[in-house]
């Protein structure tokens, strides 16, 4: 009887193992959008998009203390949010493309298109991509308006990435959203 359960756990495990190895692992060098890391200070990115435009400011507690918070459009849809510490502003959060459902009419410029994930995802990507790009394709989570607007989340160690799909308007993805967790 013990060689049958042995048999039997066996082939199941042969059977799960190739399921298991086409799932792609979520890096900390897959969490980046626009050859932007979180971490990466303001004059890191300044570099890459120049100064941008000052949006908002504000403040957060974070372990236990008040910080600043800045947020910053580089244009292109290409939001930067960096948190103040003792070395400076650096990035805690970028988000491109639209964050409204009217917005989803409109497509995103050339310009916000060729911003990319180091995966080659970018606006108009598809699910298909997602699933291609990192091996599997998380199941969808949808907000509650019409049309809704479902969100694809992949969870590193210490940040996540977000890409949101209205599929009403387009099959490709309208806003991906990098952040600490």
């Amino acid at each position: 009887m013990k060689i049958k359960s042995w048999l039997c756990a066996a082939i199941l495990a042969l059977i799960l193992l190739p399921a298991a190895l086409c799932a792609a692992e979520i890096t900390e060098e897959d969490m980046a959008l626009g050859g932007i890391r979180l971490g990466a200070t303001r004059a890191e990115v300044e570099e890459l998009y120049g100064n941008g435009n000052h949006y908002a400011d504000g403040v957060e507690v974070w372990n236990g203390e008040d910080v600043g918070i800045h947020a910053i459009d580089y244009g292109a849809s290409l939001h930067v949010t960096y948190r103040s510490s003792d070395r400076g502003w650096h990035v805690i959060s970028v988000h491109l493309g639209v964050d409204d459902v009217n917005a989803y009419l409109s497509k995103p410029s050339e310009e916000s298109q060729s911003l990319e994930t180091p995966r080659g995802i970018h606006l108009d990507s598809t699910a298909e991509d997602l699933e291609e790009a990192y091996g599997y394709l998380p199941k969808p989570k949808c907000s509650n308006n019409a049309p809704p607007v479902c969100g694809y989340f992949y969870d590193g160690d210490t940040a996540q990435i977000a890409f949101y799909i209205c599929a009403e308007h387009s099959p490709g993805i309208r806003s991906i959203w990098l952040h600490e967790k």
